[in-house]
């Protein structure tokens, strides 16, 4: 699948997918809706997740579905994609203030907080870095990126 973001000012950015079959799905996007799609992409990708948000999108979801709230609470969520979420909103508020001592410690309490039926998932410390330096080049790609241009990134699902 692909990931295709075009950077706008003055108006919303655009988020497009385009799954292998060859249909799309794609919305408007705010500068923080870009980063948390990014968010998942980098943790999908290290975490090789099928079945989370971007394995839900190359199925057929529609990306509008996630900001429908009757739609959204009839979407089965496997585990990868209740982890993918949970650590997509820990890594960016990483991202704003700095990182956390222990992710596992904070991504355990965030799920208990949650009342999730979703355990944790326990990552290594390289699984961390690894997710934390590919979203940093991810994000400075987007910042430097001139508006107007469109990011383009594969998924392999």
């Amino acid at each position: 699948m692909q990931m295709r973001i075009t950077k706008n000012t003055g108006k919303p950015h655009i988020i497009k997918y385009i799954r292998d079959n060859g249909t799309e799905t794609w919305m408007y996007s705010d500068d923080f809706f870009v980063r948390h799609d990014l968010s998942h992409y980098a943790i999908e990708s290290v975490m090789e997740y099928r079945t989370a948000f971007n394995g839900m999108l190359n199925e057929g979801m529609d990306i509008k579905d996630f900001e429908d709230r009757e739609k959204r609470t009839g979407i089965t969520v496997t585990d990868e994609a209740c982890h993918a979420e949970n650590m997509s909103n820990l890594f960016l508020t990483e991202i704003m203030q700095g990182e956390f001592e222990d992710f596992n410690a904070v991504q355990k309490e965030s799920f208990i907080a949650m009342n999730t039926q979703c355990r944790p998932v326990t990552l290594s410390e390289e699984k961390i870095a690894a997710i934390r330096n590919y979203l940093t080049r991810l994000f400075d790609q987007w910042n430097e990126m001139p508006v107007g241009e469109t990011m383009e990134l594969i998924f392999n699902v």
